[in-house]
């Protein structure tokens, strides 16, 4: 692709070479204009010249010679020539007319005798079948007009060089704020993210500068939540890790098998729980660089939904929780989401109601339709979430005082995530049944 540089000249260019063009070939349709009309004039004034001394007896008769060019005069007068015809016969002839008529009738005509092209004007004199034909070649009319729009058009020509010059000149002091906008960012480190000042920017790429100002902001909230997510992390998975480490070195050290088999068992449980911690991480991460489109993918929601409570069955009779679904009959609900990530969704908020469910209690999961809408809610029979806490459950990490559930704190996050990316609204709110227990609503645009 050829540079903006490359473009402007190019079209200036253009530019210039039409308007140049349009230029000359007015001058060249004025001058054919202006020339003629000089001329007919000429013509006219000539054949009334000729037809006072017709009159007064004057002109020599053709019989004699024919009358010749005087050395001092100029080489045009053989262009210009005149004959007096008499009742059909040639009385007087001058210059470089040709035996035969010019013409046949009075007035302006064109006329191609041999290879010359000639203009005549006719005149009668008032004496019967008399007329004074006076002729002009038409090649003194071109080498006029050539000559008159030439010498029009030689300064536009002159000044071509200097033209090209100029807009060289005008084109590159022009680009040379994006060369300097160009130099700024650069120069720029990765850490250097703070805003470029627009008002020494053009009008015309101001709206560029605010674009990056606009990136760079994004990329400084980005790397400061990734300097922040990594030290979380690495604070988190610093506690399991040294919890297996102490196992693995009771395990080695203990010389008793019951003692052995308990912190063997200890030991599998830090391992799950450290690998559940760690698919939770990758989870947030790649959620974390995601773009959501929700116009781009549907799914069902009564589907996926339908598959994340069996996959989650297990578990729930494992724990003694009842999980329970209902949805539309016959509907498949669709929304605008891809499934994958829905599926993720459905799936973390279905671990954090049965984990934090006792065992004895109920999940209840339950899809509702609306015209332009459609709810997903998850309802627990467990503690709940404290009105003050139920803020600050969506941060990374966090959990409340008093919970003694294992997990990480990353369920809530990486739902919260998921409704960022995707425009969806949810909302904590207290169980319907019952005098405890959590209620998580989701609110999804759905398809007709």
């Amino acid at each position: 692709m050829r540079s903006i540089r490359h473009r402007l000249l190019l079209s200036l260019f253009v530019v210039w070479a039409t308007i140049w063009i349009a230029v000359a070939a007015v001058s060249l349709d004025r001058s054919e204009h202006e020339v003629g009309e000089l001329m007919d004039a000429q013509l006219a004034q000539t054949a009334h010249v000729l037809l006072q001394l017709t009159r007064e007896g004057s002109l020599p008769d053709a019989a004699s010679q024919p009358q010749a060019l005087t050395p001092i005069g100029h080489p045009y007068e053989s262009m210009i020539s005149f004959q007096l015809w008499r009742q059909g016969k040639l009385i007087s002839t001058f210059g470089a007319a040709p035996p035969e008529p010019l013409a046949h009738a009075p007035g302006f005509s064109d006329h191609r005798i041999a290879d010359t092209h000639w203009r005549v004007f006719g005149l009668p004199t008032g004496r019967t079948d008399e007329i004074v034909f006076v002729g002009q070649s038409y090649a003194i009319r071109h080498e006029l007009i050539q000559y008159l729009t030439v010498h029009a058009l030689r300064p536009i020509l002159w000044s071509m060089p200097l033209a090209v010059l100029l807009i060289w000149l005008a084109v590159t002091d022009g680009l040379r704020p994006l060369g300097r906008l160009t130099s700024q960012v650069s120069h720029r480190s990765a850490e250097q993210l703070d805003p470029i000042d627009p008002s020494r920017s053009p009008i015309e790429i101001r709206p560029l500068t605010l674009a990056l100002n606009g990136l760079m902001k994004r990329l400084d909230r980005a790397l400061a939540a990734e300097r922040h997510f990594a030290a979380d992390a690495s604070h988190e998975l610093r506690t399991p890790f040294t919890i297996i480490r102490a196992h693995a070195q009771i395990a080695r050290r203990s010389k008793r098998a019951q003692e052995r088999d308990q912190a063997l068992d200890l030991l599998t449980q830090g391992i799950d729980r450290a690998s559940h911690l760690i698919s939770q991480l990758l989870v947030l991460s790649r959620l974390h660089h995601s773009v959501g489109d929700g116009g781009a993918e549907s799914c069902s929601l009564a589907a996926v939904a339908g598959e994340a409570i069996e996959d989650k069955s297990v578990m729930a009779d494992t724990r003694g929780v009842t999980l329970a679904a209902k949805c539309p009959p016959d509907d498949p609900v669709l929304v605008e989401l891809p499934p994958a990530p829905l599926a993720v969704l459905v799936a973390n908020l279905l671990d954090n109601a049965i984990k934090f469910t006792p065992p004895g209690g109920q999940v209840r999961v339950s899809i509702k339709a609306r015209r332009e809408h459609a709810f997903l809610s998850v309802e627990d029979s467990g503690p709940g979430i404290s009105a003050k806490d139920r803020a600050r459950v969506f941060d990374r990490f966090y959990r409340a005082a008093g919970q003694t559930a294992p997990g990480a704190g990353l369920g809530l996050s990486i739902v919260r995530r998921i409704c960022d990316i995707y425009g969806l609204d949810i909302e904590l709110l207290g169980a319907e049944t019952g005098a405890t227990g959590l209620l998580v609503e989701v609110r999804f645009r759905r398809l007709a």
